[in-house]
């Protein structure tokens, strides 16, 4: 049903006529019935103050104007004076004084509502009020363009009732003809919604139509009121609801409905039932091997470990920092215990290296091998956690002792490890198993002994390759295909230095038949150049220091002898990238300069130096370890002892050191299996210009030989001029 309104409006406002024309000559022009009351308007004009504020015409040509459609007597049949002149809101009134009543008609079911129209654009916005919530839609404030009449009469007429659809019921006596005809269309609708007949072939087919929604102000409504509300869902708990949806299947079985038809059975429709996967079991034998029991005993374990090692932790993380102005700070180079990693598993194996994550610094791997013991140790890979120092997060074993790991930094969760079989593989070590992701084969990788040193190096922004060094004096290459092939490539092959050499000047063996066994020095370390990208530095058990390219294969480009024993790290400062670091098995730290052949600065220990680690917050400061102790070395402060030792076990001695992430934090691994943990305390403060203090340090040492300080002071001024 629809509703016309006739809408008339009382006004008592007189106004005053231009023309003297009286009202019966009005009256006379206006009973034609012809004459169109919306021509009339455009004869009218409105004046204020001697200014034309008459509205342009709203009546388009393409539509049909109202006096056409006209059918009502609702409409005025009075005259309107043909000007209106109204002057500072006084009205004057030369007619009759009556009240003058307007009356029009809108057809409420013609308006149109255009939904793809953004109604909120220009509104601006209200303040926040977390009690009421705003609006989903709202419309432009604007000023309603004519002020409205004070009395307003609206009267509704009933119109024509259409039926769209009328389905009448019908009842007839069984066994009539009517009631026969009345089952039989029972049966077929049964038979075409329930029954067989609903298999029956169908074609769909598409049309497209003009999204066009109509609404009439009938069907208006009044907003609904909102209110915010407070909901939480953790990180957890989104994870968990993805992971079941990933694992939720569409299966289809075929339709029982169907099985009785003499169709193909491969034509028959198929039924789709949502498979969630396999169901969690109840008992702890189900659940203790799955995963996700391992990552939520792995979280549990944290939280119990963070509560123990509450206050370690905080310091760990500079949650306490040092007050510099306090009236007791000693530079006395002190170090705190914070945790040791141990557990049953690594208790008694060597810990041969040691490698931060280089995405995530609270991961650290630990390869424990044999170094040389008289009892063999089958290889142990442990993944731990700094968020949980009691138990590793994971543990994989090997049938070969590891002697190498390093992580990539384009993919964080691959891990490269060698063994002393001379094989190489690539662990991910986000899987709890053992999840080889390359392995190399004995058809391509011609290394039958130990894998001294691995590292990573990009080609290009996503591939990477792995570089090694073993005891055979081979520097290979390998290679990961899409195939899951680990392909060897042989870049050099190291050689034995003959004659004499730069650098470190050592006495000369006196031997009656000088008849070397091997011609090949084994390759302890290696390290990249920290500016020139093909360059790499290999350091030999024979004490020298092969300057390498990976453009010129089987040939070095320059060698210099550093120790009088093998070289057991090598490192680069990373305040000064000319300045390299040397530790080897003749007891001595030794610093050298890019450019210059012989050695700046020599620290002596009492033993053999097995590793050595700049510090990544003070540049002066340089940790060793040698045997047993732990050694602070500060350069502007004295060279020629420690400035504090630190004997850290009393069985075994002292492998490898790292710094942890913020620069204040060492790890120190031993040949029983333990990581010990410090905090480096009581160091002087960190001065503004690290580079220009390290450069005093090197030159206040050397004030001794002049000729060194003039070389360096040449240096300088080239890489200023060659940046």
């Amino acid at each position: 049903m629809s509703a016309t309104a006739t809408i008339t409006f009382d006004t008592a406002a007189n106004v005053s006529h231009p023309s003297q024309n009286s009202d019966e000559a009005i009256a006379a022009k206006v009973s034609k019935i012809a004459f169109s009351f919306m021509d009339k308007r455009l004869n009218t004009r409105v004046f204020v103050d001697d200014v034309d504020f008459t509205p342009d015409d709203i009546v388009d040509s393409s539509f049909p104007t109202m006096m056409d459609t006209f059918s009502h007597a609702a409409f005025e049949v009075r005259v309107r004076s043909t000007v209106a002149i109204v002057k500072d809101k006084t009205i004057a009134d030369t007619g009759d004084g009556g009240p003058k009543v307007f009356a029009t008609t809108i057809s409420l079911d013609d308006i149109k509502i255009d939904h793809t129209l953004n109604t909120e654009e220009g509104y601006p916005p209200d303040d926040v009020d977390l009690d009421k919530a705003p609006s989903a839609f709202y419309l432009p404030r604007r000023d309603p363009p004519m002020s409205y009449p004070p009395n307003i009469m609206v009267v509704f007429k009933e119109t024509e009732t259409v039926f769209l659809l009328d389905l009448p019921s019908f009842s007839f006596d069984k066994g009539t003809p009517e009631g026969n005809a009345v089952e039989e269309a029972n049966e077929f609708y049964n038979y075409i919604t329930v029954g067989k007949g609903r298999n029956r072939k169908m074609v769909n087919e598409e049309t497209q139509t003009e999204p066009v929604v109509v609404q009439s102000r009938h069907t208006l409504a009044v907003r609904p009121q909102k209110k915010n509300a407070a909901s939480f869902a953790s990180v957890w708990d989104m994870h968990d609801t993805y992971e079941k949806l990933k694992l939720a299947r569409a299966r289809e079985v075929p339709d029982e409905m169907v099985l009785y038809q003499s169709a193909d059975a491969r034509l028959l429709r198929k039924k789709k039932i949502v498979d969630t996967g396999p169901r969690r079991g109840k008992t702890f034998q189900e659940i203790g091997q799955t995963h996700n029991f391992y990552d939520a005993v792995m979280l549990t374990e944290r939280v119990l470990a963070a509560k123990a090692y509450s206050d370690a932790q905080k310091v760990f993380r500079g949650l306490i920092p040092m007050d510099p102005l306090s009236l007791d700070l000693v530079y006395v180079y002190t170090i705190k215990r914070l945790w040791t990693f141990e557990c049953n598993e690594t208790d008694g194996h060597p810990v041969v290296m040691m490698a931060f994550n280089p995405r995530n610094k609270n991961i650290l791997a630990v390869a424990y091998g044999d170094i040389g013991c008289e009892k063999y140790f089958n290889g142990l890979l442990a993944i731990w956690c700094t968020k949980n120092p009691i138990k590793p997060e994971r543990l994989y074993r090997f049938d070969e002792p590891l002697t190498s790991i390093a992580f990539s930094a384009k993919n964080p969760n691959w891990l490269a490890c060698g063994f002393s079989n001379g094989d190489v593989i690539i662990l991910d070590v986000t899987s709890y198993d053992t999840k080889i992701v390359a392995q190399s084969t004995r058809d391509t990788n011609p290394s039958f002994e130990p894998i001294w040193t691995v590292t990573w190096r990009a080609v290009d922004i996503d591939n990477e390759y792995v570089l090694t060094t073993g005891q055979d004096g081979r520097v290979n290459r390998f290679t990961s295909t899409k195939t899951h092939d680990f392909i060897c490539t042989p870049m050099m092959r190291l050689s034995t230095v003959e004659g004499s050499l730069k650098g470190l000047q050592v006495t000369k063996a006196c031997l009656k038949v000088d008849v070397p066994i091997n011609r090949h020095p084994a390759g302890h370390c290696i390290m990249w150049h920290p500016r020139i990208s093909h360059i790499y530095f290999v350091g030999t058990d024979e004490g020298c220091i092969h300057q390498c390219s990976k453009n010129y294969l089987n040939q070095h480009m320059d060698v210099f002898r550093a120790h009088a024993g093998p070289v057991y790290a090598l490192h680069c400062s990373p305040f000064m990238e000319n300045l390299m670091m040397t530790c080897g098995a003749d007891g001595a730290i030794r610093l050298w300069v890019e450019g210059i052949d012989d050695v700046i600065m020599t620290l002596n220990c009492k033993g053999a130096v097995y590793d050595a680690a700049f510090c990544p917050i003070n540049a002066t400061i340089i940790l060793t370890v040698s045997t047993n102790i732990l050694s602070i070395w500060d350069l502007r402060r004295k060279t020629h002892i420690p400035c504090a030792e630190y004997t850290l076990t009393e069985q075994g001695i002292l492998t490898c050191i790292k710094f942890g992430a913020r620069g204040d934090s060492v790890f120190v691994s031993d040949s029983m299996g333990k990581i010990h943990t410090f905090h480096l305390e009581d160091t002087p403060i960190p001065p503004y210009d690290q580079r220009k203090m390290l450069d005093d340090a090197i030159k206040k040492v050397l004030c001794t030989r002049p000729y060194l300080l003039k070389q360096l002071e040449k240096m300088a001024a080239y890489q200023k001029r060659h940046p």
